[in-house]
């Protein structure tokens, strides 16, 4: 939450119940991402293959945020 690419500065909304909406849908997400990390690091751990990590060092347990970074340069146009 400290990194400024979540953009989550401040929240405007007129009713509690939209707070309550916010809260459900950001702790669905921070589980989604947890549990995509998770099965990241299991499936790396078992297939015994590094990547390389953002300081170019080798690394067996990569963040998915880095997977996402290197996927991030490509561009797909049909």
């Amino acid at each position: 939450m400290k990194d400024p690419l979540f953009l989550t500065d401040s929240f405007f909304v007129e009713k509690p119940e939209r707070i309550e909406t916010i809260l459900f849908l950001m702790s669905l997400c921070l589980l989604v991402y947890n549990l995509g990390q998770r099965e990241l690091k299991n499936c790396f751990k078992r297939v015994k293959i590094g990547i390389k990590n953002q300081v170019g060092e080798l690394t067996f347990r990569p963040t998915l945020r880095c997977i996402f970074q290197c996927f991030q340069s490509i561009n797909y146009v049909i």
